[in-house]
């Protein structure tokens, strides 16, 4: 697991690199190459996993000086593509010479191989083509920005952030798509002209640097609707075990961060029974009761699956303290409670480990979160949804958000618009109010393009949840979980392995009716049914916690004045943006408790401290230093 970045007619340096040094700080390098007229820069910062000897650094050449290679990912069946490899004398061990090689001789579409998390940039000298892809599901990120006969990209914003050759400015579409949804969804970024390569995709560009993208995974969904549940869950438990092993490859330790739920239980009894290590687990927590509190229920679970376990508590000011500061790390202004968390965790865990399992994206394709009950109900009932005085009900519970969002979603009787309300925060009339009246407009854009592409593949005949989760796993997944989960542990030099998202689990997971996925009341059900057979039921059927933050009622009190404080500052992204007002009022109704607009507000406060923290930063020595020793 690694940082790559490259430039073309642009400089590139060891000092860039330098930015993204907390990616791999165990090697660093860069070299100067050409494809045809255009001069090129290639680099790469190491975290050694896989060979740790020097035969493993990249960037890395082939043999004949045709090819180079930046790398940043795991292939976690690279040792059973090196069997095809047969003519090749490989120098190491490393999965990187493995991909290079298997790359030469089957092409670029044979990325589609790779059972693994990557993005790669290859370069072609004699056929005079580089190549930028990121894995299926997005676990690894890649950016880039191309104006005329220049291109950067790079695993983190700050290399084309910080380059000259870029121009800093906000897009102003991708403000309003991050108010609806609180992210970007690929290939949006709120940096003008800055783009996400989307999952299982490639782009190439020829010599004088055309671009076209290519989706090398095209794999069209389609529902099994004759499978039992006896073989549903069989199949379910054989894949599941099949991912852990296949992601155990490492030349070091591997351990878990462990939350008080089935899914990071899951992938540490099955670590544990795969690893001839001591396996080591992490958590964190606050002091206190409630759903923010995970502590006990992880470490009777640390003593079940017999591991060596560490825990850590925060208090409420070193939450605020971290997320602020976190924007550093995340670059994009997510909006997450669950980041300080892993911040903290993910700290604990670079003490002891280079490597972790996580039990990320399970909920999303196997009906985790308590929302997609209310989507089975409206594709199940809409007809009857739509007779009842649903207005008069909202205004009798006006602090009510989760019936807010489900009455606005259920208006929509088209199926991808009722998709796109159900993940808006912020609607379009509430954005109008928003936005200054000079921009107002943009709250009213057509979004729902954002994922007609995506929906294409899915079962069109499939349940309107099993399309939604769909959606969700190619959407949300990849452009804001999987996205800040990776921030956040390589800011700390670890690598976070997502065995819930293998490629092979996956299919299948996508293949099965809702009824194995949602059950009544009962989530994620043929997943619950597979542990069963190793996990006990009170680890199975523990309340879903999913570390919950008293961000609500500090809005109510010291937190809704800091709000306050920051949009009136002269420099305030707000102040550009906004209708300051209008915000005031919002924290107003919020204190009074006439509305619930805790999540509303918490987007707000995202953009003022990723604007401080990263957007009007330029990063000198002084500033890198620090957080280079912050997080190494």
């Amino acid at each position: 697991m690694c940082g790559i970045a490259g430039a073309i007619n642009a400089e590139l340096t060891i000092d860039s690199l330098n930015l993204i040094r907390h990616r791999g700080p165990d090697f660093q390098n860069c070299v100067h190459e050409n494809l045809g007229v255009h001069s090129v820069f290639l680099g790469h910062t190491r975290l050694a996993i896989l060979d740790l000897s020097p035969s493993g650094n990249q960037p890395m050449k082939s043999n004949c000086g045709r090819y180079t290679l930046i790398f940043n990912g795991e292939i976690y069946n690279h040792l059973e593509l090196r069997k095809k490899l047969t003519s090749v004398a490989f120098g190491g061990t490393s999965d990187t010479e493995t991909i290079l090689y298997y790359l030469i001789k089957f092409g670029i579409d044979a990325v589609r191989d790779f059972n693994g998390i990557f993005a790669f940039a290859l370069l072609d000298k004699k056929e005079e083509r580089m190549y930028l892809a990121r894995d299926m599901f997005g676990v690894k990120p890649l950016y880039y920005y191309q104006k005329g006969n220049t291109l950067l990209f790079g695993s983190e914003l700050k290399i084309i952030k910080d380059n000259p050759e870029y121009e800093k400015a906000i897009d102003l579409d991708a403000l309003n798509t991050l108010l609806s949804f609180r992210y970007n969804p690929a290939p949006k970024t709120i940096f003008k002209g800055i783009n996400k390569l989307e999952a299982s995709s490639y782009m190439v560009f020829d010599k004088n640097l055309n671009s076209k993208q290519v989706n090398f995974w095209p794999r069209k969904q389609k529902i099994n609707h004759i499978i039992s549940e006896a073989d549903a869950v069989a199949e379910y438990g054989f894949l599941f075990e099949q991912a852990v092993k296949r992601q155990a490859l490492s030349d070091v330790p591997i351990g878990v961060l462990l939350s008080g739920g089935l899914d990071s239980a899951m992938v540490g009894y099955m670590l544990s029974k795969h690893s001839d290590k001591q396996l080591k687990t992490f958590t964190v927590g606050f002091e206190g009761k409630g759903n923010f509190n995970e502590l006990n229920d992880a470490r009777e679970t640390a003593k079940f699956i017999k591991s060596d376990h560490y825990d850590i508590f925060m208090n409420l000011e070193q939450f605020l303290e971290t997320f602020s500061m976190s924007y550093y790390h995340t670059e994009e202004p997510i909006a997450a409670a669950t980041i300080p968390p892993l911040y903290h965790v993910s700290k604990l865990a670079h003490e002891h480990v280079k490597v972790v399992m996580s039990g990320q994206g399970a909920d999303e394709p196997m009906a985790g979160y308590k929302r997609y009950r209310g989507e089975k109900i409206i594709g199940d009932y809409g007809k009857i949804l739509n007779i009842l005085p649903l207005n008069a009900i909202q205004k009798l519970f006006p602090a009510n958000i989760a019936l807010e969002r489900g009455i606005y979603s259920s208006r929509f009787k088209n199926e991808v618009d009722r998709f796109v309300a159900i993940f808006s925060l912020f609607t379009p009339e509430l954005k109008q109010k928003l936005f200054k009246p000079e921009i107002a407009a943009i709250a009213f854009t057509e979004q729902r393009n954002l994922f007609d592409g995506i929906l294409a593949n899915s079962d069109s005949n499939a349940n309107s949840l099993n399309r939604l989760l769909y959606l969700d796993t190619r959407s949300l997944l990849p452009d804001s979980l999987l996205l800040f989960n990776d921030k956040i542990t390589m800011a700390h030099s670890i690598e976070n392995r997502v065995p819930f998202l293998d490629m092979d689990l996956i299919a299948f997971i996508e293949s099965l009716p809702i009824k194995y996925k949602l059950n009544g009341k009962i989530t994620k059900y043929a997943q619950r049914k597979a542990a069963a057979k190793f996990l006990p039921g009170h680890i199975i059927n523990r309340k879903k916690k999913a570390f919950e933050t008293p961000i609500g009622i500090w809005f109510k009190q010291k937190l809704g004045n800091t709000l306050i404080e920051l949009i009136e500052k002269p420099n305030s992204f707000s102040r550009e943006y906004f209708n300051i007002p209008f915000i005031k009022n919002m924290v107003e109704l919020h204190k009074n408790r006439k509305r619930d607009y805790e999540k509303h507000l918490f987007i707000l406060l995202s953009l003022e401290y990723w604007y401080q923290n990263f957007y009007s930063q330029n990063f000198s020595d002084v500033v890198l230093e620090k957080h280079i020793n912050a997080t190494i």
